[in-house]
């Protein structure tokens, strides 16, 4: 489904805004059920790569994604050299871990700061260009939020988190039981 198609008819989107290491991403806050301050995260042996870990959730038990290496963020990134100040005070940040519901799925990811819950206009988001560069799979965007300080990526959840992946989650939470 197109960004176009699943906006159609919809006279406002409400986004999440959140940063990973130096960038800034969107989410669709239906995809939302939470926002916390990590706690403990469980680390599960021969686990995904980029899975951090299990968390005990109100009861459940739930993975945390790493998204910076999900996604496979590079290190050296276009606005270090830009906010080298702030680069202290992302050191001193508590993370937070952001509860998605996909497909009836909970999962967490970390995120370094939330930066803010905005509701924007379908037409606000963009495709990407020929030319837009990202170290993000271009796979992974539904589109470019045109932001005033700096455009930010909209993620597609369904994506990042693909049937092969959900699949692998589900047997690692059965072999717990």
């Amino acid at each position: 489904m197109s960004q176009k198609q699943e906006y159609e008819g919809i006279n406002q989107v409400s986004i999440l805004s959140f940063q990973i290491g130096w960038e800034e991403f969107c989410i669709d806050l239906n995809d939302v059920k939470e926002i916390i301050q990590a706690g403990l995260v469980r680390k599960l042996p021969k686990s995904l790569d980029y899975i951090d870990g299990i968390y005990n959730y109100r009861g459940e038990i739930i993975h945390v994604i790493n998204l910076k290496k999900k996604l496979e963020l590079d290190q050296s990134l276009l606005y270090q050299s830009r906010n080298s100040s702030y680069k202290q005070d992302l050191k001193s940040t508590k993370k937070f871990i952001i509860i998605l519901k996909i497909d009836n799925n909970l999962i967490g990811v970390y995120t370094d700061s939330i930066l803010s819950i905005d509701h924007i206009n379908p037409s606000e988001i963009i495709g990407l260009s020929p030319i837009f560069q990202t170290s993000v799979a271009i796979d992974y965007i539904k589109g470019i939020i045109k932001f005033e300080e700096r455009p930010r990526i909209l993620l597609d959840l369904s994506k990042i988190f693909n049937d092969i992946d959900k699949f692998r989650i589900k047997q690692d939470l059965s072999s717990l039981t």
